[in-house]
């Protein structure tokens, strides 16, 4: 949600949770602390400086064929600011969000049927929820659930549902107690019940889990305390005996970020601590899991062997593996994008490197034997230097979004199909 907190220009400090679009001096002048939250919220590229300089070289492999299917226009009649995945329903309709944009410059649902952009709900209206900044739930009567970063009653946001009909309800509004900053994608068991994460909030700050029953009732599952993690990102995944994992952007043992299990009877554990050093540091995008074995796959924005992040393995064992260390060049850097398993092999977004004409990222690849690749990489034409929160997976065809660029610089929904 980039170019969202640069209109909101207000400061992340204090109960109610905000955003600032910070120059690099003024984020380099803040506390680690007051960065972190920063950088929690809003990744690497909009509110810090870069560390090291980006080396492009070789020739950017593009084996896939990439389109625009929609660029945003802005509000009132369009959205703007496209900073979470995409959902497909089975007719191959897409559904997603907007932060900013729509009628009310709060963010919008859209949906892109047979090629065709068509706004379903404008939020920011009175009592509504703002900012909504996480993949959608397709229930299979057509009802649509997603949550708010902001907004209802408390302004700590909510979960809402656009019913089949029409139909637009708030169906939680957050307390501080329960989490602020709703974001990242909701994840569903069998019997209905949604499970997420909230950046901020709890009792002590650094965010919450929680699950949403199908009775309508909220119950918060973990508060972070800051020896175990701080700021769970962009929500968790579920084993098939239905204990939840997940990452923090910070804390732990080493400070830099976390991998945690919250399991079936309520137990947490943090599983493993990053240090900074080859392994990496720093987590913004959500993770993966192999639902046969268990093991998990995600990336490190920072640091790792060339200074510009990782992709990683933890098997259900403990045993971490570092698959493959950035180099910000035509390989990218510093990935953001929630992780995406399909098959056996990973697929994500870098916010650096790619194109040796603008190191502006990418979509890549990688095999779980670890020789990464780029499908995509983004230049001047394209959406440029700026968030793709991940990809959604239809056959040999993805999809996904980028937060800015396209014919009004507001940000595209993409398609990128393998050959």
């Amino acid at each position: 949600m980039r170019n969202h907190l640069a209109i909101f220009r207000v400061a992340l400090f204090g109960s109610t949770v905000a955003l600032a679009a910070l120059t690099p001096a003024t984020a380099a002048d803040l506390s680690r602390a007051a960065r972190e939250r920063i950088e929690a919220a809003t990744g690497k590229l909009s509110s810090a400086p870069q560390k090291g300089t980006v080396s492009l070289f070789g020739a950017t492999r593009r084996p896939a064929t990439y389109t625009v299917l929609h660029s945003f226009a802005g509000g009132p009649g369009d959205g703007q600011d496209p900073s979470a995945e995409v959902t497909l329903d089975s007719a191959g309709n897409i559904y997603g969000t907007t932060a900013g944009g729509g009628a009310n410059s709060a963010g919008t649902l859209f949906e892109i049927a047979s090629g065709t952009e068509t706004l379903l709900h404008s939020f920011g209206a009175s009592g509504d929820g703002t900012s909504p900044d996480g993949a959608l739930t397709l229930e299979s009567n057509g009802d649509i659930i997603g949550t708010t970063n902001y907004g209802g009653p408390t302004g700590n946001g909510t979960i809402w549902k656009r019913a089949a009909n029409g139909t637009y309800s708030i169906l939680h509004s957050f307390t501080s107690d329960e989490g602020n900053f709703i974001r990242g994608r909701l994840v569903q068991d069998r019997k209905g019940n949604l499970y997420g994460t909230a950046l901020f909030g709890g009792a002590y700050g650094y965010g919450t889990v929680f699950k949403y029953n199908t009775r309508g009732k909220l119950t918060v599952l973990h508060v972070f305390g800051s020896g175990e993690g701080q700021y769970p990102e962009h929500g968790v995944v579920r084993d098939t005996a239905g204990n939840l994992y997940g990452v923090t952007a910070f804390g732990g043992g080493y400070g830099n970020g976390t991998v945690y299990e919250i399991a079936a009877n309520g137990t947490f554990s943090t599983l493993y601590s990053f240090t900074a050093g080859a392994d990496g540091g720093f987590l913004y995008g959500g993770v993966a899991i192999d639902r046969k074995d268990g093991t998990l796959y995600g990336s490190t924005v920072d640091y790792g062997a060339n200074g510009f992040g990782t992709v990683f393995k933890l098997a259900s064992d403990g045993t971490f593996t570092t698959l493959y260390s950035f180099t910000g060049g035509t390989d990218g850097g510093n990935p953001e994008g929630d992780m995406l398993l399909a098959g056996k092999r990973l697929y994500s977004t870098a916010t650096r490197g790619g194109d040796p004409t603008c190191g502006c990222g990418g979509v890549y690849e990688m095999p779980l034997t670890g020789k990464e690749k780029m499908l995509h990489a983004f230049t001047n034409t394209d959406p440029y230097n700026d968030y793709s929160a991940g990809l959604t997976a239809s056959g040999t065809t993805f999809y996904g979004t980028v937060a800015g660029g396209g014919t009004a610089a507001d940000g595209v929904v993409f398609s990128l199909t393998r050959k």
